[in-house]
């Protein structure tokens, strides 16, 4: 009978007699190769999503975000007219096509048009692995286009002028647009978006509301945030951290803001809870956002918030807190969100960091396009245009 035992294979193993030695040391190579290439896999891995993602990193550090500058905005927000205010976004960086007539609505429709297709686009040149989540990014910034034109048939904004101000992209082209703002009412426009992706948000928000179209913007946005987050938890789990976290401050933002206006109202806690996104957030969840739900004020509030990022910002304004200045405590909420996506851009810069500043942040440079436009409009003085702004700041 054949001795198996370990002291007798590692004795022929030493002295090379018999078959055994063999046996014993095939294996420990096959056992040294398997090792081998687990541990490469992993390594391989890596340097594939690095490589997949090096050109759009790439391209969207080269483009930047430059209206969300101190330096370009100071610049910018000197111009004249609205024509000259576009030469001057043109220069700062934000390629926009020649408008003839000029007036704010036009500018406005046209920086929100040039807005919608930037994010279509970025959406179809991201790696695969993270489509999904940028692609219902897009899709949210469509569907809130598309609210508005349910609120104004239920405002009866005539047709003509409802199908001028919206801008179409995506899934909203311009013949679903002139349909929906030709529509009936309000129910009549839903259906034209009934076979849209967005269709059943929008059907669902807007029979929850009961006709109050400030409760019908925050179902959505509620809605639109939830799907956001279900898209950023489908992203492969070794990519899933830089976007979950920016989904999770996204949903953390949105309820913060719904907190402090609740409070600035009076609203009771059950309807404030409808307002909250009860899950899906990266700080306040769970016990936090029931502690924080809980807060009786605004000076209540802050110390729910103790130990997150967004505390800080807004202790910074004693004064608004106090006086429930809402506007100064949500710029401080739009400075943390501008900060916190630089941070995911410069810790998963070899990932999706720097896509997901860049779509955020584009976001911002949108917001400040609109209010120096409307500021110019009315000839606002500079340095009040300047208050509007949401900027990085100068040492960064």
């Amino acid at each position: 009978m054949t001795n198996l035992s370990l002291s007798s294979l590692f004795s022929d193993l030493l002295s090379g007699d018999g078959a055994t030695a063999l046996l014993v040391a095939a294996l420990a190579i096959a056992i040294l190769i398997g090792l081998m290439l687990a541990a490469s896999a992993g390594y391989f891995r890596i340097i594939l999503n690095i490589a997949v993602f090096a050109r759009p990193d790439a391209r969207v550090r080269a483009i930047g975000n430059p209206m969300v500058d101190p330096v370009t905005a100071a610049v910018v927000r000197e111009a004249h007219t609205l024509h000259d205010l576009f030469d001057r976004f043109r220069t700062a960086g934000h390629p926009f096509p020649a408008v003839g007539e000029m007036n704010i609505d036009i500018a406005e429709r046209t920086i929100r048009g040039y807005y919608y297709a930037k994010v279509m686009s970025l959406s179809e040149n991201v790696p695969d692995s993270v489509r999904h989540f940028f692609a219902a990014y897009g899709e949210m910034l469509v569907a809130r286009e598309a609210a508005g034109i349910i609120m104004g048939r239920a405002g009866n904004i005539s047709p003509a002028d409802l199908e001028q101000r919206t801008s179409s992209a995506g899934p909203l082209t311009p013949e679903l647009v002139r349909k929906a703002a030709h529509a009936a009412g309000p129910e009549d426009a839903l259906n034209r978006f009934a076979q849209t992706p967005f269709g059943p948000v929008l059907a669902a928000a807007y029979r929850t509301a009961a006709g109050d179209p400030a409760r019908f913007s925050a179902r959505v946005q509620t809605a639109l945030l939830g799907r956001l987050s279900l898209a950023a938890r489908s992203v492969d789990i070794s990519l899933s951290p830089p976007v979950t976290e920016t989904a999770g401050r996204m949903i953390d933002l949105a309820n913060i803001r719904a907190l402090i206006r609740a409070l600035s109202l009076g609203m009771g806690r059950e309807e404030t809870g409808r307002h909250l996104i009860p899950e899906g957030g990266f700080e306040i969840t769970g016990d936090r956002l029931e502690q924080a739900r809980r807060a009786g004020s605004l000076p209540d509030l802050i110390p729910a918030l103790a130990g997150t990022r967004y505390e800080p910002y807004l202790s910074r304004y004693p004064e608004a807190v106090r006086d429930e200045n809402i506007p100064v405590l949500e710029a401080a909420l739009d400075q943390c969100m501008l900060d916190s996506v630089r941070a995911v851009s410069n810790q998963y810069h070899l990932e999706s960091g720097p896509l997901l500043r860049y779509i955020v942040t584009l976001g911002y440079e949108v917001q400040n396009m609109q209010a120096i436009a409307g500021g110019v409009a009315v000839s606002l003085p500079p340095e009040e245009i300047t208050q509007l702004l949401v900027l990085e700041e100068m040492n960064e």
